[in-house]
């Protein structure tokens, strides 16, 4: 039982509702993902995916997540390059420098900022925006080096180490690595975006008509959405599904520990939902 009179509920994606095989792009849903999907809808209460990743862009993740049988109303899956995008343009800036897959360049561009790819010869931009890339180079790296000595400022999507891959392992967080970089080249930190900071929960609040307190957030690592959620005063749940067991889950400070911790989404309903 808990107190939090819910009204929406937020999942993570990978590790959470699903295990992505990088291989070839396909997610499999997790124990109870499905049924946990299904008993919200039945229920009225609206519910957003919310990935740290930046992979591909909101609208890629649609039919991948429907062909494991996991659906999503149309705009509610959100991205930390969707949030970057978003507060990117209200803060002003109209050139960036985007490293990164389109899973942050789409983004970005669809707001109407326009990118510029990290080249020696890029023109000078107002700001540098990180996300995860398959594949980069030496040269990428050092041109948006070269553009935070110029004086743009760096900002990521995710500085996340890791996160939760097919088969248990842990996929490399690029963006964090290459932020860390960054930093070391420049003194300049970077300012983060997505999980755990709690700017996605605005365009959550905006979708859904919930505020942060009516919400229940659902992930599987202590560190982004669960202390994302804590921060904005959510119902924060955690799941060891992912890339952290129940001891890590109550190895976190109290003040930003899920306060409910479960094996999986199997019977997510009754446990969390049922007044």
């Amino acid at each position: 039982m808990h107190p939090h009179n819910i009204k929406a509920v937020v999942f993570d994606i990978d590790g959470t509702l699903a295990m992505l095989d990088k291989e070839t792009g396909r997610y499999t849903a997790l124990p109870g993902a499905v049924e946990a999907l299904a008993e919200c809808r039945a229920r009225g209460l609206p519910v957003v995916a919310y990935t740290n990743g930046t992979f591909f862009p909101p609208a890629h993740y649609y039919p991948i997540l429907a062909e494991a049988g996991l659906r999503l109303d149309p705009g509610h899956i959100l991205t930390p390059a969707a949030v970057a995008a978003r507060a990117l343009k209200a803060m002003g800036y109209s050139r960036i420098m985007v490293m990164g897959a389109e899973g942050t360049t789409v983004p970005v561009v669809e707001a109407g900022i326009e990118v510029i790819a990290p080249t020696k010869q890029a023109p000078k931009v107002d700001a540098v925006l990180l996300g995860w890339c398959k594949d980069f180079t030496a040269e990428q790296v050092e041109a948006v080096v070269q553009a935070v000595w110029d004086g743009a400022r760096p900002f990521a999507g995710s500085v996340a180490p890791y996160f939760a891959g097919a088969g248990g392992k842990r996929l490399l967080g690029i963006s964090g690595a290459i932020a860390a970089a960054l930093t070391n080249a420049t003194g300049v930190p970077v300012t983060v975006f997505g999980k755990p900071e709690p700017a996605g929960l605005e365009i959550v609040s905006a979708l859904t008509g919930a505020r942060p307190e009516e919400m229940v957030i659902v992930g599987d690592d202590p560190k982004l959405e669960i202390r994302m959620g804590r921060k904005a005063g959510a119902l924060c749940v955690g799941v060891t599904t992912g890339v952290v067991d129940a001891a890590g889950f109550a190895s976190q400070p109290e003040e930003i520990r899920a306060q409910i911790v479960l094996p999986s989404l199997d019977g997510f309903a009754a446990r969390i939902l049922t007044p």
